[in-house]
């Protein structure tokens, strides 16, 4: 293991990178000349629950404001305010991860769940608060809805294709010591 010439850390900070970064290509692409009728889940936060709930050292809250506020400029977003929110919910999911290692999917879900409510109820309000115009609550709420749907198979697909599991209780952290 030492002598590796990159740990497996930042190769997999690397890899969510790289994924975040073709979710925004993807999103900044013309593949339609009409407006979507439906909001799509937002992937980069389905993501980053389900990493940092697998497996916190591989997205640090750095990593996550970087990736999130440049979605907000790209996307025309008020910035900084949803990359706030996706950090401080990430950092909420992170304070829980030891006691969901050892709880179900389901207990995971309604985790990762409840984040997502309370940052989007967060995101509406302040939006409301200083009177900056936003999406129709319909739309929030099929985005929400979608993102939460689609997150059993995006966490689904990082453990069987990524290899982003959560820690047993034997294992050892990026530092070699226990969690």
């Amino acid at each position: 293991m030492a002598d590796r010439l990159i740990p497996r850390h930042w190769l997999m900070r690397m890899l969510y990178l790289a994924l975040c970064l073709v979710l925004i290509f993807t999103l900044l692409l013309p593949l339609d000349i009409l407006p979507p009728s439906w909001a799509g889940p937002d992937l980069m936060l389905a993501l980053t629950c389900a990493w940092v709930v697998r497996r916190p050292e591989y997205v640090p809250a750095a990593l996550i404001a970087l990736v999130a506020l440049s979605m907000d400029l790209l996307l025309q977003r008020p910035p900084g305010l949803w990359a706030a929110l996706v950090v401080v919910g990430a950092e909420t999911l992170r304070n829980r991860v030891l006691m969901l290692r050892d709880l179900s999917f389901a207990a995971e879900w309604a985790s990762v769940a409840s984040t997502m409510i309370l940052i989007t109820l967060g995101y509406r309000i302040l939006l409301a608060l200083f009177m900056v115009d936003q999406a129709p609550l319909g739309l929030s709420l099929m985005q929400l809805l979608s993102t939460l749907m689609v997150y059993p198979f995006v966490a689904f697909a990082s453990q069987s294709l990524l290899g982003v599991r959560k820690l047993a209780p034997g294992d050892l952290d990026a530092m070699g010591k226990r969690p």
